[in-house]
């Protein structure tokens, strides 16, 4: 058989069925499309409405109890989670849930800390950092990207993103900070700080270099808690129970009205019980972490990072620090993060594996695409297409303001302890 002369007229039968036959599929797609772009239409015109705030959050002096107490932050803002939005206020008005960006930036060696919402959210926002860190300082800031040009990579600046995701499922969590806090020693700094190696890096990169963290938080239900409990089940050796469609169920109730059936003849084998004394150590811990993850309140979260410098200090070694903060969150049996390859700003270009070089079709378009788009989101605070499922306590690990134990050069604070007026201070 001619299998190339075989190919060639299956694809010529097929073309024809498709041009004949154009009238009974054309207008279910153009539906589809349509109703996708009216969809992006009033989505993107709520998003623009919104009335952002950046707030910049000074550390106090002293921060004695570690990473613990931002938990409780994040638990205050999961309470604007209500009920999901509703389809029709989606389709006719764009609406989506609300979120918060926690960010974490160096320009020039300057590490500051700060919370974008939006406006009517921002007496909640402070309101929790206030009840947590009670000396420390929260002002309107201007928004510091406006210190870069509005398009880069140019002639002047080039730049490296990158979105984080997940290397297993939403169920595993990274490694928090209760494991930095045993690794510490028993006396007031008794907790390392996972931010130290970062604040190390932020406040150590000089003139034209800037460092941006971004993280992207949405509150969400307990869906994803059912997802979870499909993993626990797993490691629990469960089987999981198998979705029958309408069709199944039909032939079901009829074997059930069946004394002769399949239903009467079949025999359920009795299954050897659940013993966790038979998991391995690694089984157990995982199973624990897991258990643990779904305990707590949700976030759909993404990570984004961008490294940008002019070209003559432009220091690639810079990414492999920050990357290197995220990988002191591993564990081998639980989860941590990696570059999401869909808009990580490195491409390799088309077709790269068909050269001895590694290096594709139009690279370097390609990298200049990925490194435009991924900073006009940073710089719009865009939600990721990708999310994770962090809890409370994940967040924390990723996002608090540091203790006196992270010495890092030129970390601001607030420089003296605010104090309460006295009782029955006049007034007039």
């Amino acid at each position: 058989m001619d299998y190339s002369s075989f190919a060639f007229e299956s694809a010529k039968t097929a073309l024809s069925f498709l041009w004949r036959y154009w009238w009974t599929y054309l207008p279910f797609v153009l539906g589809v499309t349509a109703i996708q772009l009216w969809q992006t239409y009033p989505r993107t015109r709520y998003i623009k409405s919104i009335n952002w705030v950046l707030l910049e959050v000074k550390p106090p002096p002293e921060v004695p109890q570690g990473p613990k107490i931002a938990e409780s932050i994040f638990a205050g803002l999961h309470g604007i989670y209500g009920v999901p939005v509703k389809w029709k206020k989606k389709f006719f008005e764009g609406k989506v849930p609300d979120w918060f960006s926690f960010e974490i930036v160096s320009n020039a060696g300057d590490m500051k800390f700060y919370i974008r919402c939006p406006e009517g959210l921002r007496n909640l926002v402070e309101a929790q950092i206030f009840g947590q860190y009670p000396n420390a300082e929260i002002t309107v800031a201007e928004d510091y990207v406006g210190l870069l040009p509005g398009q880069l990579p140019d002639d002047e600046y080039d730049l490296f993103g990158a979105e984080l995701i997940f290397t297993k499922d939403n169920a595993y969590p990274i490694k928090t900070y209760p494991f930095f806090e045993e690794a510490g020693g028993k006396d007031e700094y008794r907790y390392i700080d996972p931010l130290a190696s970062l604040a190390e890096v932020m406040t150590g990169i000089g003139p034209g270099e800037h460092l941006w963290l971004q993280l992207l938080v949405r509150p969400t239900g307990g869906d994803w808690v059912k997802e979870a409990q499909k993993i626990v089940d797993k490691l629990v050796g469960k089987e999981p129970k198998a979705e029958r469609d309408w069709m199944q169920k039909t032939f079901d109730a009829i074997d059930s009205l069946i004394p002769s059936g399949a239903a009467a003849e079949k025999k359920e084998e009795k299954k050897e019980e659940f013993n966790v004394q038979r998991l391995t150590p690694g089984q157990r811990f995982a199973l624990e972490q897991v258990e643990n993850k779904m305990a707590k309140l949700g976030f759909k979260a993404g990570h984004r990072f961008l490294y940008i410098g002019k070209k003559d200090v432009f220091n690639r070694a810079r990414v492999s620090a920050v990357t290197g903060m995220f990988k002191q969150l591993y564990f081998n049996n639980l989860n941590s993060f990696k570059p999401n390859g869909e808009v990580s700003t490195f491409s390799a270009g088309w077709l790269a594996w068909l050269f001895p070089s590694g290096d594709g079709l139009f690279k370097a378009q390609q990298e200049y695409r990925r490194k435009f788009d991924i900073y006009q989101s940073y710089r719009i605070r865009s939600f990721v297409d990708k999310y994770v499922i962090l809890n409370t306590e994940e967040l924390a690990t990723l996002f608090h303001l540091p203790g006196l134990n992270v010495r890092a050069p030129f970390l601001p604070r607030v420089e003296a302890k605010k104090g309460q007026p006295p009782a029955g201070l006049p007034t007039g």
